[in-house]
């Protein structure tokens, strides 16, 4: 259809990109441009098959691709992979994205964003999280510049509730039939975003510009604690499901995907660092903290029902609708291609 808006997508391959660029393409109002390393990627390619979505092939930390990949499009929605480039780097890129998506007239820009864990935790270092941190520098110096010449978004999302089939939420299945959750968590309640409900609300933010122009849309499914966590899980499946805390060091030992690993743990431990990199334990440290204490339980649940009344409602839906049983299952793009 002639009529419909370019979008430019970067991440789109990922857990949280690919149900955007689902929305988009499904909506019939949007044709999709999808940035990727390799377009010939069993995820690049299911994209492609997907109608009015083309790919382009190129590098989020190019500036010459970049270039290329926002030259023409109406809109943008930008996720950038600090797991691979660092947190320096995503602070870069974050930026020059942003400033070649105005030199080439983008008309909304709408940036993936995390909580910025240390402004909201009001500068306390115990919750820096680089990974998260780069995202809400970069989140707030996008709103800064005002809705004059290009409107801009945020979509601020938290921990995925897919988390429970792939990652640091899966739980352990015991010899006597119950599943246990085994980490650091205290017991505030983190807001858990189902991948689902990510295209919805991004589809909404190029929807409605007049209401989305300067809005942080920080976006959750439920807000919830790892012992309701395992509380609806009983509730859900009829297992015992059961969260015990434990301690910081105990857990990040079991868990480090290799020994001394770094934040951008997913490329090579040989790829040349600086000291801007944190290890993996420093990141996951602050981000246990700041999701674990509750600190990002800030979402306007109302709100969020307004704009997407038909999402899905609580975690014991999401559960009942993903049939969830405790097993894990890939989900994570970072994960699987980690493992291959």
């Amino acid at each position: 259809m002639s009529d419909q808006k370019l979008i430019l997508v970067i991440g789109g391959t990922g857990a949280q990109g690919t149900p955007v660029v689902k929305a988009l393409s499904e909506s019939g109002r949007y044709s999709v441009r999808v940035l990727t390393r390799n377009v010939a990627s069993e995820k690049a390619t299911a994209l492609a098959e997907l109608p009015n979505v083309t790919l382009i092939q190129g590098s989020q930390d190019s500036q010459k691709d970049l270039h290329a990949a926002f030259t023409g499009v109406y809109g943008a929605w930008v996720n950038l992979d600090g797991f691979t480039i660092g947190e320096k780097n995503e602070l870069f890129y974050g930026i020059r994205a942003y400033e070649i998506a105005r030199y080439h007239g983008v008309e909304h820009y709408v940036f993936a964003n995390i909580d910025y864990g240390l402004r909201k935790a009001d500068w306390d270092e115990r919750y820096h999280c680089g990974h998260c941190d780069a995202k809400g520098r970069v989140g707030d110096l996008i709103l800064s510049h005002g809705q004059s010449g290009m409107k801009t978004s945020l979509l601020t999302t938290g921990p995925y509730m897919d988390m429970l089939f792939d990652g640091m939420f899966v739980p352990k299945a015991q010899d006597d039939g119950s599943f246990v959750w085994e980490n650091p968590a205290a017991d505030g309640k983190i807001p858990l975003i189902a991948l689902d409900d990510v295209g919805v609300y991004s589809l909404w933010l190029f929807d409605h510009p007049s209401q989305s122009a300067g809005l942080n849309l920080e976006v959750a499914t439920d807000q919830v604690s790892f012992a309701e966590i395992a509380a609806t899980f009983t509730k859900v499946t009829g297992k015992k499901g059961v969260h015990k805390r434990v301690a910081l060091e105990d857990y990040l030992s079991k868990a480090e995907p290799y020994p001394d690993a770094y934040a951008n743990w997913a490329v090579k431990p040989t790829e040349p660092r600086d000291e801007s990199f944190m290890t993996w334990r420093e990141n996951f440290t602050a981000w246990w903290r700041y999701w674990g204490e509750g600190k990002g339980a800030t979402r306007d649940m109302a709100f969020l029902d307004s704009i997407h009344s038909t999402r899905i409602p609580n975690l014991e839906a999401w559960m009942r609708a993903k049939s969830y049983d405790g097993r894990p299952r890939s989900v994570l793009k970072d994960l699987s291609d980690f493992k291959k």
